[in-house]
């Protein structure tokens, strides 16, 4: 499965290419990893509501992610709360074309 990268660009990328991409269905998993400021590469519409977010591979990515889910991780509430919201932004914006 691949998708386009954005329209000026002919360019795709792989839903499956777990070495340089890491993928996330969690919305407070990828607001964290926006937070941590970490590469958003694309989000992708799965359903009306829900969405793929793509990400550029990093070598501490699984560590961010697993300090995530053992509560060892720090993020600023607003700016998570801001990340959070931005990205509902951008599923909701899909709406129109999924």
């Amino acid at each position: 499965m691949f998708m386009r990268k954005n329209k000026q660009d002919e360019g795709h990328i792989p839903l499956d290419d777990y070495t340089n991409y890491y993928y996330t269905n969690d919305i407070d998993v990828a607001s964290m990893l926006v937070c941590k400021g970490y590469n958003l590469k694309e989000v992708v519409a799965i359903s009306h509501n829900k969405a793929t977010f793509v990400f550029k591979n990093h070598t501490a990515i699984n560590d961010a992610v697993d300090g995530f889910w053992s509560n060892r991780i720090e993020v600023r509430p607003l700016e998570f709360a801001n990340a959070r919201k931005n990205l509902k932004s951008r599923i909701y914006g899909m709406r129109k074309g999924y």
